[in-house]
């Protein structure tokens, strides 16, 4: 992991914490990505203080704001000369629906279309890396019915754990999409079950969901966040994942997602969907200096999105 350079989102704390400290530890340059600038110093610090190459790099973000999104992604690509390893890590658990300023239900907005709006802008920085990896994290709560799309977002019925399940059902078939159409690039894409770990993650709810949160990380299966990142960290830095993409990883080992999330027809629309949410369709990524035929596929990954 010497001079890689790796951005990884929801870095404040919990397993992004502890992902960014072990890739730390190995050599990595970690730009730190966190909604609030006070804990997201602490993190930096934190990591620093492990860190065997330059000191870590702090950017300020809300991942469910497209502006804010943008405007990461715009800084990334003017202050780094490539990416080696983007870490989709950000996450939510709300109690009630709600809407972020673009008027997307929350938790879709910050598990699944952060990820996929990010990815897509920051694809000439990952390009311009000899071998990049985009590592999304998942979780086991993924099953959803059929028509997960005509309740995208939670508009006719809500709860917190089905917006859960929808945003990592859509952010595991969002990365067997994007592997499809990177397919001939230098670029993998897996995503990565961390497993039960005992993190600050839904503390912040209220009420019976708060209670359920705290109630469930009681229990014994939930482990260590520095076991939890153990999945996380191998993806992203082992040399037995390179090359390898397209795949769900549990325990450091490829798994098999539920049988909803291989629905090629249904990833391709909620490509379209995500993309019309976005407005990723219309945007052209800014040219680096790959070669010819990465350059071509930077711009062809991001028009399908309107094509399919």
């Amino acid at each position: 992991m010497k001079d890689k350079i790796v951005v990884i989102t929801g870095a404040n704390s919990g397993l992004g914490l502890e992902t960014a400290r072990q890739l730390a530890a190995r050599g990595a340059q970690i730009i730190l990505v966190c909604r609030d600038p006070v804990r997201g110093a602490t993190a930096q610090r934190v990591v620093a203080g492990v860190s065997t190459a330059n000191a870590p790099i702090l950017r300020v973000a809300d991942v469910s704001s497209q502006a804010s999104l943008r405007a990461l992604a715009e800084d990334l690509r003017k202050s780094v000369p490539h990416i080696d390893i983007l870490i989709n890590n950000a996450g939510g658990m709300f109690p009630r629906r709600e809407l972020t300023v673009d008027g997307i239900e929350r938790t879709l907005a910050t598990n699944y279309l952060a990820p996929f709006l990010l990815t897509q802008l920051l694809l000439p920085s990952l390009f311009a890396a000899p071998a990049a990896r985009i590592v999304n994290i998942a979780s086991a709560l993924h099953g959803v019915p059929t028509d997960v799309l005509d309740n995208l977002q939670g508009e006719l019925k809500y709860s917190f754990m089905s917006a859960y399940r929808v945003s990592k059902f859509a952010v595991i078939s969002f990365t067997y999409e994007l592997a499809r159409r990177l397919n001939g690039t230098h670029t993998t894409v897996n995503c990565v079950e961390p497993g039960p770990t005992k993190t600050g993650f839904g503390d912040r709810m209220t009420g019976l969901p708060r209670l359920f949160a705290l109630t469930m990380k009681r229990l014994p299966l939930f482990r260590p966040v520095s076991v939890g990142a153990l999945t996380p960290v191998y993806v992203a830095a082992s040399p037995e994942v390179e090359g390898i993409t397209g795949k769900y990883f549990v325990k450091c080992k490829p798994a098999r997602s539920k049988a909803i999330t291989h629905d090629d027809r249904l990833a391709a629309r909620l490509w379209t969907v995500s993309a019309q949410l976005t407005a990723i369709a219309a945007e052209r990524p800014q040219r680096v200096s790959v070669t010819p035929q990465f350059a071509k596929r930077t711009e062809s990954v991001v028009a399908q999105g309107a094509e399919r």
